[in-house]
């Protein structure tokens, strides 16, 4: 590769740009070595896509963490637990006609005895 030729550099600097990319979220979760991290940073200075995608990616993840972290309501739980324990059944009988049966268990957890 010839450092005169402009495809040839060109498509040097889109791989090392690829490269760079490609460790985004590790680099975010500080899974990569500092030196590494401060190229990225120093890339995106000079480089307003990559700022911007490594940007996107960073609300993201800080959103996901809040998101996480948050505790749903108790009557979310509530609603969950009875979906979980309600079945409906629909049936097509021979002559046509249909039946629809909706159960709900009313047992929320089942005991055990101790051993």
């Amino acid at each position: 590769m010839s450092h005169s030729d402009p495809a040839a550099h060109e498509s040097a600097q889109l791989r090392r740009g690829r490269d760079l990319r490609y460790g985004l979220e590790e680099a975010l979760d500080g899974e990569l070595p500092q030196e590494l991290v401060e190229r990225m940073r120093q890339h995106t200075a000079d480089c307003p896509e990559c700022l911007e995608e490594w940007e996107q990616v960073r609300l993201m993840k800080e959103l996901v963490r809040r998101s996480c972290a948050d505790r749903a309501p108790s009557e979310l739980h509530e609603r969950i637990a009875v979906q979980c324990r309600t079945v409906s059944v629909t049936r097509t009988e021979t002559d046509g006609s249909t039946v629809s049966v909706t159960t709900t268990s009313t047992t929320t957890r089942r005991t055990y005895p101790a051993p």
